[in-house]
């Protein structure tokens, strides 16, 4: 890695390549590096966002059962035990499920009126135990909430990971560079040679959710369209700092000629700029980003639980997207598709995202708080 300061400026040309990977002799590359590394951490700070959101529905639901027969045999089994808590939990059995349970052979699948029996059993009105006791109290019957909030987590993940290569390069493709893909199709399936627009990427996300909670809403109620954006945005923010690091070992995006203190020479910009002293834009918007971050993530960690449905996603896209019109202002034009003469496409793309967070913002605070999707009290049966 090249990086030294040359008179005022700081000289800047490191290799694209960290290595080659034995055997199958591929380059991993630094904006590889960086896109998997910010994938990886929003996973993890996922994962306690989407708990607290699980904790919000009170009672136990269908999906939150491991092992209906091995259920069944622990409250069974809880008639002749010696522990209060389980013996509490076979009493509030009705007469005639506790005959059901009696008749049942070992390992058997109870019906549908005895599993909405148990089920009602677990869900004291009166909370006298909590879900962690439960859990603790049924190990081999009631699922670990942080096991499925992991589930959750990854079943996003690959979700969102196609979503955003598919949305980012298919963005490129149309919105920056149609004449060239025109002419080459198959460059379009080139990914490794660099080329996604954030912008379709962001499509490509909102896509990929559209079909996410498609596949989860049975089991999953409580997860309304606006509720997974809210999830996801801040781990987003995350991610899209790092992928402009990624950008900034790749000497591409780069900015506007300047002779500001901190400008960057690049040694080896893309598309064959010269190599002047630039705006290293790449690194305002990951330190944009990174703030937005910590910021949405301190609003959700402090403030999350008074903040209406949508708030999050709507500032996400608001101050995101401005931010990112602002920052234009210091990039080099990139379209070979729209004139640029006022306005770079960045910009133009940005607008609507802008007009969407506010949107979101209205309707969030016009309509009633979303009601909790939690079992009834005393369900006559089993669906």
């Amino acid at each position: 890695m090249n990086g030294i300061f040359s008179l005022a400026w700081f000289y800047w040309d490191p290799s694209r390549e960290i290595f080659r990977i034995p055997i199958i002799d591929r380059p991993l590359g630094w904006y590889g590096l960086c896109f998997v590394l910010g994938f990886i951490l929003g996973y993890f700070v996922i994962i306690p966002i989407f708990r607290r959101k699980l904790l919000e529905t009170k009672n136990l639901l269908p999906r939150d059962i491991k092992s209906w027969p091995l259920l069944a045999k622990d409250f069974k089994a809880a008639q002749s035990s010696h522990s209060p808590t389980l013996l509490a939990l076979y009493q509030r059995l009705s007469p005639e499920a506790k005959k059901q349970l009696t008749q049942l052979q070992l390992m058997q699948e109870p019906d549908c009126q005895l599993k909405a029996a148990l089920l009602q059993a677990l869900n004291d009105p009166k909370k006298t135990f909590s879900r962690n006791e439960l859990e603790m109290l049924l190990p081999q019957s009631i699922l670990p909430l942080k096991e499925i909030c992991t589930h959750l987590a990854d079943r996003l993940t690959w979700f969102v990971t196609l979503g955003t290569l598919i949305g980012a390069r298919l963005g490129e493709v149309f919105f920056y560079d149609w004449p060239h893909y025109r002419n080459n199709l198959l460059d379009i399936f080139k990914i490794w040679e660099g080329g996604l627009a954030s912008h379709g990427g962001t499509l490509g996300i909102i896509i990929a959710i559209v079909l996410f909670r498609k596949s989860i809403q049975k089991n999953f109620p409580e997860f309304t369209f606006l509720t997974i954006l809210d999830c996801l945005c801040i781990p987003t923010a995350l991610g899209c700092g790092f992928i402009r690091i990624g950008n900034f070992f790749n000497q591409e995006i780069v900015g506007t000629p300047t002779d500001v203190p901190w400008a960057i020479i690049f040694g080896h910009p893309v598309f064959g700029k010269s190599p002047v002293p630039r705006h290293p834009v790449q690194l305002y918007e990951a330190a944009a980003y990174f703030t937005i971050f910590v910021i949405f993530y301190c609003l959700w960690k402090f403030q999350g639980k008074k903040l209406k449905e949508g708030f999050l996603i709507g500032s996400f896209l608001i101050v995101t997207f401005t931010s990112r019109f602002l920052l234009e202002f210091f990039k080099l034009p990139l379209s070979a598709m729209f004139d640029e003469s006022y306005l770079q496409t960045g910009q133009y793309l940005s607008v609507p995202f802008i007009l969407g967070g506010i949107s979101i913002l209205l309707y969030a605070y016009q309509k009633p708080q979303h009601l909790q999707a939690n079992l009834p009290p005393a369900p006559k049966s089993y669906p």
